[in-house]
């Protein structure tokens, strides 16, 4: 996009003031007074900053008159967040900065109004950034924060994974990408989030209900992925990330060229790729179908000036992924689709080239696409400031099943346009106040050979007022909410082979006679936070949920392919609504942190598949010449209890010293069910702890600055509370896993990084486990070796070198 298209934009808003005003100051530590080098000043409203020069010193040209969010960051410091009032003849602020011991004031962006910490939040908010996932090995988006307090992930192999937050994922989770809801067929297990792991800054996850924010699919929480800001003005610069993963041979390269003009114009263009073999462990070797690539091109341009920002996002994600089936012959042996002849097919041994092949099998395989482009503005207007994003995606989801076409057996093809409008004001007595609504506008087609859900058309609207009130002491804030969603789902009609059609069939059978229905739900939120003193803080909170009905539950009938059972919808489910109640106390000094939340989500109309008996008990079969077995969506009450804890170490004494640990537990009672065997919810993750003990450096010499070493133990309890009923879940034993970590920056003489080395090595003594939500879990026996299901990734290295280029 050319500068005067930017131009012809943004004069829109003629209204904004033009006086021009300077932000200078000095950065300080608080316990010794020198000054701190490096330093991030940055105010979030208007998305302008700058760094600390050897004095401490900044200066910010160009800033609006009013009232601004200013943001202080420097590593191993508490991040500091202050609204100041800037004067148009300019201001000067000086701040002084806490050396860290848990990250409790993080400032969070996410919520409703100009500016919260996690610690006065009375909503539980975790954050992880880019060093945090730079020092950690993961391979994926989501299993980058599978391992904080309350966070697990639902996985299908190494390279599918579904966020599950406090034992709630799929579509009761709703991800947010930069603002805007992530759309790409999030009730379904068989694939990934399709955002670029490499491109995201900064992780933000609110663990309660994000319906106030969102509507509808909130029920377990908000994970938003946050991307970088741009430099600051008058900088260009580039960056090389290089990932390479010795358990499946994963390749990864990012590279990313970013710059801001001095008249406020900045551009970034991101381009990403993987590539991966097949995993292996310890008593299946390597998994055949584990195999996966993907790659991203992803770019922003717009402009920062004294009245706000504006900017024009846009994104290309795809990747090719290989099936698990885990099929295996009686010497345990993997097993693979050929092509025998022009009409027929069978299956065959996997080779040892195959199992070592990057190769994507064209047999069973997934190809999958998501195109994102969106605009974001964010403006003072009126004393107040304006927040207006619009979104267009469009995803392409392919499934293959066959050597004997290349024409995809599903194809769903799925298009968005979200949007969403803020206006933030303060009101008297200190209070803030947000009022605004988002929508979301759906389209999905089948354009595959077979329809396993008829597509449909869906129209959300939610109108919010959230207000917040802060004192020294007390931060109090709570919202309401309503929303509409208006659904109309396609006729589904039957052969007499059972294969679906979204047009009439000549001898067949109407097997979902279509939908035509509008779901409106109020959602609310209360909560606040109490300083008994400067290290002891208590917070509470009452939040409702909702969630209406998927097409899948609304509309099934018939044989699923991906979990090889007959389903029938209903279409009279109601929506599921929940009440979340949080407690949690915060203890912090320089030297120590302690945080300890529990929570109870109570959830009416809660949506899972009950096994269909005939009337003398027995299972249910539609087809006696295929033993498969039918379930139906059917609706109950249902309960999650449990918390989360955490105590962080740092000693002002041994500020190179960090000691960590956390502990997780969810429980889940379905109280509509009267049968041992049924009275817990599935794929729970069970009881965890993990502790780590990290060691740092400054420096070592001329050219080793930020050195670190890390060892970590995760421990996972054994889960004996599972749905046992009709075969859903088994029992899973605990397992222990050692992962080690180090890591450093090689700078030159003056001091300037040349490149950074972060080294992990996951599962150290190679434990074969498996998670008890690992998909891979419950496939067939290995006739072989007795044991059931495919295994979790054994011993994996990983190297990670990151290479900054440019200079200002």
């Amino acid at each position: 996009m050319t500068r005067s298209l930017l131009s012809f934009i943004f004069l829109a808003f003629p209204f904004f003031a033009s006086a021009q005003s300077f932000f200078t100051g000095q950065v300080l530590d608080k316990t010794n007074r020198d000054p701190l080098i490096g330093a991030t000043i940055y105010i979030a409203d208007t998305k302008q900053g700058g760094l600390t020069d050897t004095l401490g010193r900044f200066r910010i040209a160009d800033i609006a008159p009013g009232p601004h969010r200013v943001e202080v960051r420097l590593i191993s410091y508490k991040t500091l967040s202050r609204t100041i009032h800037f004067n148009s003849s300019g201001t000067v602020t000086d701040f002084q900065l806490d050396p860290v011991a848990a990250q409790l004031k993080e400032v969070v962006v996410t919520g409703l109004t100009t500016g919260s910490t996690v610690k006065d939040s009375p909503v539980p908010i975790m954050t992880y950034n880019k060093i945090q996932w730079l020092q950690t090995s993961s391979t994926n988006l989501v299993d980058a924060v599978g391992k904080l307090p309350g966070m697990s992930q639902i996985t299908t192999g190494v390279g599918l994974s579904k966020p599950v937050i406090r034992g709630l994922g799929f579509n009761r989770v709703i991800t947010v990408h930069d603002g805007v809801r992530q759309e790409d067929n999030q009730w379904g297990e068989e694939h990934a989030l399709q955002v670029d792991e490499y491109s995201i800054e900064r992780y933000e996850i609110i663990k309660g209900s994000g319906s106030l924010l969102y509507g509808s699919d909130g029920l377990g929480g908000v994970m938003s992925l946050i991307s970088a800001r741009p430099p600051e003005a008058g900088v260009t610069r580039g960056q090389i990330l290089a990932n390479y993963q010795s358990n499946n041979g994963m390749l990864g390269l990012s590279a990313m060229v970013e710059g801001t003009g001095k008249s406020g114009v900045f551009a970034r263009l991101r381009v990403s790729g993987k590539s991966a073999g097949n995993y292996q462990n310890q008593f299946d070797g390597r998994v055949y179908g584990s195999a996966y690539r993907e790659y991203d091109v992803n770019g922003t341009v717009g402009v920062n000036r004294k009245w706000g920002y504006s900017q024009i996002y846009f994104s290309n994600w795809h990747q090719d992924i290989n099936i698990v089936t885990g099929e295996r012959d009686p010497s345990g042996r993997f097993l693979k689709l050929v092509r025998v002849s022009a009409d027929s097919e069978s299956v065959a041994p996997a080779t040892n080239a195959d199992l070592r092949s990057r190769t994507i099998n064209l047999g069973n395989y997934q190809n999958l696409n998501n195109l994102k482009v969106s605009w974001n503005t964010f403006a003072k207007v009126g004393g107040g400031n304006l927040s207006a994003i619009v979104s267009y995606s469009q995803n392409r989801r392919q499934e293959f099943a066959s050597t004997l076409t290349d024409q995809p057996a599903l194809y769903f093809y799925l298009q968005n346009v979200f949007y969403d409008l803020k206006y933030y004001f303060g009101g008297r007595n200190g209070w803030d106040f947000t009022v605004g609504g988002n929508g979301l506008w759906q389209y999905n087609q089948n354009k595959g050979m077979q329809v396993l859900y008829p597509g449909y058309r869906s129209w959300d609207n939610g109108l919010f007022l959230f207000g917040q009130k802060k004192t020294d002491r007390l931060t109090l804030n709570g919202g309401i909410r309503m929303d509409i969603r208006q659904m109309r789902i396609n006729r589904l009609y039957a052969d007499s082979n059972g294969n679906f059609s979204e047009t009439p069939i000549t001898g067949g059978q109407l097997r979902f006679v279509g939908l035509n229905k509008t779901y409106s739900n109020p959602t609310a939120s209360l909560g606040a936070t109490y300083n008994l003193s400067s290290r002891w803080t208590v917070k509470a909170n009452l939040g409702r949920g909702f969630r209406a009905p998927a097409t899948p539950e609304l509309s099934a009938n018939g044989e699923h392919a991906g979990t090889f059972r007959y389903e029938i919808g209903s279409p009279n489910l109601r929506s599921e609504t929940s009440w979340q109640g949080d407690l949690g106390i915060n203890y912090e000094t320089p030297d120590v942190a302690i945080t300890v939340s529990l929570f109870q989500n109570r959830i009416n109309n809660y949506t899972y598949s009950e096994k269909v008996t005939d009337r003398f008990g027995r299972d249910s079969i539609v087809d006696p010449s295929r033993p498969i077995l039918t379930y139906r969506y059917v609706q109950g009450n249902a309960v999650l209890f449990g918390g989360e804890g955490q105590i962080s170490v740092n000693p002002r004494s041994a500020q190179w010293f960090h000691f960590t640990t956390s502990y997780s537990l969810v429980r889940s009672r379905n109280l509509s069910s009267t049968s041992d065997s049924t009275k817990y919810l599935p794929f729970l993750p069970p009881p965890r702890v993990i502790g780590q003990l990290k060691l740092t450096r400054a420096e070592a010499g001329n050219h080793w600055h930020n050195l670190y070493a890390l060892l970590e133990v995760e421990h996972n309890a054994a889960q004996n509370q599972a749905l046992l009923a009709y075969g859903t879940e088994t029992t899973t034993p605990a397992y222990t896993l050692v992962n080690l970590g180090g890591g450093t920056d090689i700078t030159n003489n003056s001091g300037r990084t040349l490149f950074s080395l972060y080294l992990t090595i996951q599962n150290v003594f190679d434990v074969a486990y498996q998670s008890h939500q690992n998909r891979l879990k419950y496939f067939g026996v290995n006739e072989a070796t007795g044991r059931q299901g495919v295994y979790n990734m054994g011993r994996n290295f990983s190297l990670k070198a990151v290479v900054p280029i440019g200079r200002r």
